[in-house]
């Protein structure tokens, strides 16, 4: 048998031959072509469709309603690229969307030390990695001034949404395929971000992630994070050659959230009460009173990164960002000002928002029918209102969660610190109005960008800041919400809008 597949994409067309059947997502990879799979491949998510013609397997009756759930024509000539076998002559075209780099937000939360712990030939190199980007900064070291920065998609999301996605590929023998993607990554935007600085690669390195994430890029086996007591025989907070890992705080409190905790300058205050939520897949939340530090990590889900939702997207150019309601009347904006493609997280936070307030949703979460999003041609779907339920609430249980384990109310806060990429482009008003974040918290909130990327930054620069980073850590307790009753007293009362 002979398969000749053509796929044609922005800059020409490639040309693979086989002798048995492939899969198109196969194929795709093996053309270096990247495509989401949030679901991993298991044909759930409806979110990795090519247009396709030519010989191919027979529609399953799980593409049939995956497509459907996706509000695709299954008479088109969309198919699911993990579930469809290309069998002879084959034409794919390739959607070459890329995501905007919200992961780019720069500037220091507070004033630091300049004595970087290694400086070599004086250029170094910062990096978060998150489950959907990652985020890279180059560094003069010896003027302590950023030249170069970069954010791109995480190669490994081809593998699943979610860390517990990649987890189970990597269980499966995709370990260090998981981390030859990562390694390669972080070669890349080394020598990129060089060039375009006109210096020499970086020989120093500073790379954040949450427990997974770092699991994964070092290929460690990351089975202890798979199951209970979720106990971490990794903690990383160590130097390997030229590159450091800084501490993890506990199996599902990474890396990522020290440098994050770092950045905001929270601990620093004894007089000071203070919340960090990093709202994304992982709910990762930091609450700083009297002198103790509390971290949890609550599984929000996918939701909010498009997966799951049946016209979802990443914040690419034309996602609907920003859903508003103007004399009865809702209206929406778009990355670009592109016409609208899908719904990305805070557009969908936005228009959930904006159906209660019309009153087409009710507080229990039940609407008669499904609801478009003004006139961008998107709806959302009953099934997509409850995956907002389940989102939503584990981030306010685990706020409430936090606050209950320190004996303190929403009046006794501070200040309310909203960290990454998403967080960062919430719209605090709409996060309320649909109860993730307590109203009383709205204007307390201070937005701080990518503080693990800030973070992983400081710790580059500075060794006094590094040090700072292992105290946190050290110090850091971790509520297992897993198995916390007020937890989940909590999410069953979040569930309401």
């Amino acid at each position: 048998m002979n398969v000749t597949i053509t796929i044609k994409h922005q800059n020409g067309e490639t040309r693979l031959d086989y002798k048995t059947p492939v899969r198109l997502s196969q194929a795709l990879a093996d053309a270096g072509l990247t495509q989401p799979h949030p679901c991993g491949g298991y044909g759930t998510c409806g979110k990795c469709t090519v247009r396709v013609t030519g010989e191919l397997s027979p529609m399953s009756e799980t593409e049939r309603r995956a497509l459907t759930r996706a509000g695709h024509d299954t008479d088109s000539e969309l198919r699911l690229s993990c579930l469809t076998d290309a069998l002879g002559e084959v034409t794919l075209y390739y959607n070459t969307t890329k995501p905007s780099l919200q992961g780019l937000l720069a500037g220091f939360s507070r004033d630091f030390l300049l004595d970087p712990p290694r400086i070599a030939n004086g250029i170094g190199m910062a990096v978060d990695i998150g489950t959907t980007t990652v985020a890279a900064y180059l560094y003069d070291l010896k003027k302590g001034e950023r030249i170069a920065e970069r954010c791109v998609e995480n190669p490994q999301k081809i593998h699943g949404a979610d860390v517990i996605s990649r987890i189970g590929y990597a269980l499966t023998g995709g370990g260090e395929q998981l981390s030859g993607e990562m390694q390669d990554c972080l070669s890349v935007l080394a020598k990129d971000l060089s060039a375009e600085a006109g210096v020499d690669l970086p020989d120093t390195a500073v790379v954040v992630g949450n427990t997974a994430m770092l699991h994964l890029l070092t290929n460690t086996d990351p089975s202890p994070l798979a199951a209970a007591p979720f106990i971490v025989k990794r903690a990383f907070g160590e130097w390997e050659d030229t590159r450091y890992y800084p501490p993890c705080i506990s199996a599902y409190v990474g890396a990522d959230m020290t440098a994050a905790i770092l950045d905001s300058g929270m601990c620093q205050s004894l007089d000071q009460t203070a919340l960090l939520l990093d709202v994304g897949t992982n709910g990762e939340m930091a609450l700083w009173h009297g002198g103790k530090l509390l971290c949890c990590s609550t599984a929000a889900g996918p939701a909010f990164e498009g997966a799951g939702i049946s016209c979802g997207s990443l914040a690419v150019p034309g996602a609907v960002c920003r859903v508003n309601v103007r004399e009865g009347v809702m209206t929406c904006e778009t990355i670009d000002d592109l016409p609208a493609t899908g719904l990305c997280g805070t557009g969908l936070i936005d228009a959930v928002a904006a159906l209660l307030e019309l009153g087409i949703l009710e507080d229990s979460g039940y609407m008669e029918d499904d609801a478009a999003i003004g006139d961008s041609g998107l709806t959302l779907t009953r099934a997509d209102i409850r995956q907002v339920q389940l989102a939503k609430a584990a981030i306010r249980a685990g706020i409430d969660t936090l606050l209950h384990e320190a004996g303190i109310t929403y009046e006794q806060l501070d200040t309310v610190y909203l960290a990454g990429g998403f967080g960062s482009y919430l719209h605090p008003q709409t996060c309320a109005a649909i109860g993730m974040i307590p109203r009383e918290l709205i204007d307390k909130i201070k937005v701080l960008g990518n503080a693990a990327g800030q973070g992983a930054s400081l710790m580059l620069l500075s060794k006094t800041e590094l040090t700072r980073a292992e105290r946190i850590a050290q110090c850091a307790q971790t509520i297992e919400l897993s198995s916390s009753a007020v937890f989940m007293e909590k999410y069953v009362d979040g569930m309401m809008f």
